[in-house]
């Protein structure tokens, strides 16, 4: 089981929240996490490292992109999509 975390103590209990299973990008490790709707990277409870992501996304069917490190999720920008991971642009078909 791991540590719980005061709201309260963190003197953030006022501010909107999600929640929901986090998987940490680094170690594949998944969590339950509580945040606040502004936080965008989550301390991993298992290597400690800046790397957890909420994964709230919506999958559809179909085929689906994965970076050669593991990750499917990727960031859209002008240029392309790049992995978060790693930092690689992804090579998409044409």
């Amino acid at each position: 089981m791991g540590e719980l975390i005061s709201l309260e103590e963190k003197k953030i209990e006022d501010q909107p929240h999600a929640s929901g299973i986090a998987i940490c990008l680094d170690c594949k490790y998944e969590w339950v996490a509580i945040a606040p709707l502004i936080t965008t990277w989550l301390e991993c409870p298992s290597c400690s490292l800046i790397r957890g992501r909420l994964k709230v996304y919506f999958e559809r069917d179909g085929l689906q992109w994965e970076c050669g490190c593991g990750n499917d999720l990727f960031f859209i920008k002008p240029e392309g999509c790049y992995c978060p991971n790693c930092g690689k642009w992804a090579q998409l078909p044409e």
